[in-house]
């Protein structure tokens, strides 16, 4: 891959894009709460202030993966092979083919490497039992067992992972184990590849291949999704569905239970329900209207209530009171029955008559009565008068206070309780009240209290007031029951009212909120439409670039690569031109391009810098191909091994053969199956570069038709080819199991220059240390430092001797290095 595709992380393009968007600032405030997480976005659909996400910091960069490659698979008593057999590997970049006739046991190796590491065969599943019957094979005297030994980046030895069953177990019944070098035994877990295997899976069988495309389209479209990192575009989204769609749900809720509201008021007789109906008469709700509504203890202007509601609190004055009253007014009476029989006005005018002649005596004593002209008015006389004077003054001042008493205690009496009040007048006996005789009990007090004889009222006053009093209490006693069912009545409906005035704020707070998450989603599906595409374009472009070299004479050009739809419609376009023509790939190209195709899907994800995976399993990715895909094949495979372990298995042997006729750099194994599931591999000296380069060399040295002039140099530089091609597989096995990163292994290969530095960095770990070479070189073998010699001289055509003898020396000489 060229680009990485996750160089920007979504949330961080949703961001770019949003500050862009005329988006309402309620959906925005949605969108920032949704990338801040669900309790965010619960806290802004609940009126909280939203927060702006930060940005992520720009010096924030996930670390690279550790490397891994496979060292070596061993397998025994598994699918087709019985005995133990090893597949060895050189762990790092380059290309492996492994090869054999079909039921050779090569297609075993895969699967057992890829169940070892992964726990399943992608080849099984989805398949009946019976295709996992035969698991266990029948030749072998072992118990099955699967031993996947790892290379691992900056990990000296690196690591291993074994599976084993015991007689008898089920294939799912395995005992599995990672072993790191130095250190104890853990989870195959441990390895932390459960994530990367479902995003960036590095094997790759024939049944796989075709279902890449043939299968559902949602898969490889999620699939993309996941390894673009835009699974988090998806939550997102799906965040913002599921409060759109609650959203939804609730702002319909009131209006769903609005019929039965409004058919429990049609039915119930009290004049609220009426008041109620109005209120809910218009296009939106009179809320206020209704709270009043629910909370008023009776309705204001009910004809039967409002006469209930006087009754409840007819209350009569305290009693007390009006014992208080009578009994002054029965002491007036008194006192004026004691004083009755006196002549009042006679001792009011004898008094004044008196006190005139006090006066007069005052001025002339001694002398006698002006008036009569009898007695002397001397001072016995004035002392008798005046003592006569006085007795009947305070007669006469006591029969006014008791008389004033009197007037003063009816008065107040009368108005000591109001007359008949009205409400007793009407008839509620409907409502179960009977004010009969607190009636007449009330118009017997008023016809008492206006009597113009105080005696009867002093009399019967109290009496009169009990019977009113106890005449009233069952009344006042039935209007409250009355009240109380009414309201009884009432209040169930009431506090349907409430909880639905409760619906409807939240319905109508919902239906906003409904708004914002609508145009929320719509715009987030529109910006995740450009996200995806951008993110994808680099993916695009590498499976475009890989088809165009596998493609080989097809008349297919591959156009545009897309994520679309969404839900249960999502997929990924996959546009065409045939012969210039615009088509569907699936509707157009054959099996064998269909194939190809896949392929290019299949590698720029199975290649991606954030894989731990730095090996690819592909298992005959040949078939259905025709001979110039196979090709094309051979050339894709070789630029995927600059930079990863491939191993290809195949049945076929054009891809072997391709890879000889392009002169490319591959490792050839042969695996072969004997009696009873007996599997062996060996090389293939076709497949390996280095005895390439010498059987061509010695080709040429035996080629009498070719000048020396023009044989020596050709020669000389196959043998240097050969030399250095087996120094760095040399170089990158020992650095590999010595923890060193493949990046530095290359770095070190690329500075040594030259066939002696190259020597010097195999066997003295140096490539500056070049000059020291003679002794290691004849210790690795005694012809060494002359084929090192002549081949460096004669590849300029400054040496002489017998070719076809150094090119003997030279195969001795690499076999020496390959060990």
């Amino acid at each position: 891959m060229t680009v990485d595709p996750h160089a920007d992380s979504v949330d961080q393009l949703i961001l770019d894009q949003l500050d862009q968007s005329e988006l309402p600032e309620p959906a925005k405030d949605l969108v920032f709460a949704a990338l801040l997480g669900s309790e965010d976005l619960a806290s802004a659909l609940d009126g909280a202030a939203p927060r702006r996400p930060a940005p992520p910091s720009p010096d924030t960069e996930d670390p690279e993966p550790i490397g891994t490659y496979l060292n070596s698979i061993e397998v025994t008593g598994f699918r087709g092979i019985g005995p133990t057999a090893t597949l060895t590997l050189v762990p790092g970049p380059g290309l492996t083919i492994v090869t054999g006739r079909n039921g050779s046991g090569k297609s075993s190796f895969a699967e057992a490497a890829e169940f070892a590491l992964t726990g399943q065969n992608k080849r099984w599943a989805g398949r009946s039992a019976v295709w996992q019957e035969g698991w266990r094979n029948l030749h072998a005297t072992e118990n099955p067992r699967i031993h996947v030994r790892l290379g691992i980046e900056g990990h000296r030895n690196g690591a291993s992972v074994e599976c084993s069953w015991a007689p008898g177990a089920d294939l799912d019944d395995r005992t599995s184990f990672l072993q790191i070098s130095g250190e104890r035994r853990q989870s195959v877990a441990d390895l932390g590849w459960e994530q990367p295997l479902e995003l960036y899976r590095p094997f790759l069988s024939y049944s796989e291949l075709g279902g890449l495309l043939s299968g559902r389209p949602s898969e490889m479209h999620d699939s993309l999704h996941r390894i673009l990192g835009l699974s988090r575009l998806v939550d997102i989204e799906a965040m913002l569905k599921t409060a759109r769609k609650e959203m939804d749900d609730r702002r319909k809720l009131a209006a769903a239970q609005l019929p039965a509201l409004r058919a429990t008021l049609v039915a119930h007789p009290d004049p609220r329900a009426r008041r109620a109906e109005q209120a809910l008469s218009g296009k939106s709700a009179d809320l206020d209207e209704l709270a009043a509504l629910v909370t008023a203890d009776e309705p204001d202007s009910d004809t039967t209530s409002v006469p209930l509601r006087q009754l409840d609190v007819l209350d009569l004055p305290e009693r007390d009171g009006l014992v208080r009253e009578v009994e002054r007014l029965q002491g007036a009476l008194r006192e004026i029955d004691d004083l009755a029989g006196t002549p009042v006005e006679q001792a009011r005018s004898l008094a004044k008559l008196i006190g005139d002649a006090l006066r007069h005596h005052h001025s002339h004593p001694g002398q006698p009565c002006p008036v009569c002209g009898g007695r002397t008015l001397d001072e016995a006389w004035a002392e008798q008068a005046q003592k006569q004077l006085h007795h009947l003054t305070d007669r006469a001042e006591r029969l006014d206070e008791a008389h004033r008493l009197e007037r003063e205690s009816r008065h107040a009496l009368r108005i000591w309780l109001s007359t008949l009040p009205p409400v007793l007048a009407l008839d509620l006996s409907a409502e179960g009240v009977e004010s009969g005789d607190a009636r007449v009990a009330w118009q017997h007090w008023d016809e008492l209290i206006g009597s113009a004889d105080p005696h009867k009222i002093a009399h019967a006053a109290l009496v009169a007031f009990d019977a009113l009093a106890a005449a009233l209490q069952p009344v006042k006693v039935a209007a409250r029951q009355a009240l109380e069912r009414r309201q009884a009545a009432w209040q169930p409906l009431a506090d349907q009212i409430r909880v639905w005035i409760d619906t409807e704020k939240t319905s109508r707070e919902a239906a906003q909120a409904y708004v914002a998450l609508k145009a929320a989603v719509t715009w987030l599906q529109k910006a995740g439409g450009k996200i995806r595409n951008d993110k994808l374009a680099p993916v695009a472009a590498d499976a475009t670039e890989i088809w165009n070299t596998l493609r080989q004479q097809s008349n297919v050009d591959l156009g545009a690569i897309q994520l679309a739809g969404t839900g249960t419609s999502r997929r990924v376009d996959l546009k065409v031109n045939v012969d210039g023509v615009p088509g569907a790939a699936l509707g157009v190209m054959s099996q064998g391009e269909l194939h190809s195709l896949a392929l290019a899907l299949f590698l720029p994800r199975a290649t991606m810098p954030e894989s731990p995976f730095r090996f690819l399993v592909i298992d005959d990715p040949v078939q259905s191909m025709d001979p110039a895909k196979v090709y094309g094949l051979a050339r894709v495979l070789d630029q995927v091994a600059k930079h990863r372990q491939v191993i290809v298995f195949t049945h076929d042997d054009r891809l072997p053969a391709a890879v000889r006729h392009l002169q490319l750099d591959a490792r050839i194994r042969i695996v072969s199956r004997l009696a009873r599931s007996q599997v062996t591999v060996t090389g293939d000296k076709h497949g390996d570069p280095a005895r390439r380069y010498l059987d061509d060399a010695m080709t040429i040295a035996r080629d009498e038709g070719m000048t020396e002039e023009v044989r020596r140099p050709v020669v000389c530089n196959l043998i240097r080819d050969a030399i250095e091609y087996t120094c760095h597989e040399r170089i990158r096995t020992r650095d590999f199991q010595a923890g060193r990163t493949v990046a530095e292994t290359e770095a070190a290969i690329s500075d040594a220059q030259g066939l002696r530095p190259t020597l010097a960095l195999a066997l003295l770990s140096d490539h500056k240390r070049a000059d020291e070479l003679h002794l290691p070189l004849q210790k690795l073998h005694h012809a060494a430092p002359r084929v090192v010699t002549v081949a460096n001289r004669g590849a300029h055509g400054g040496a002489s001797g017998d070719l076809a003898a150094l090119v003997t020396d030279a195969r001795a000489v690499v076999e020496r290095l390959s060990k």
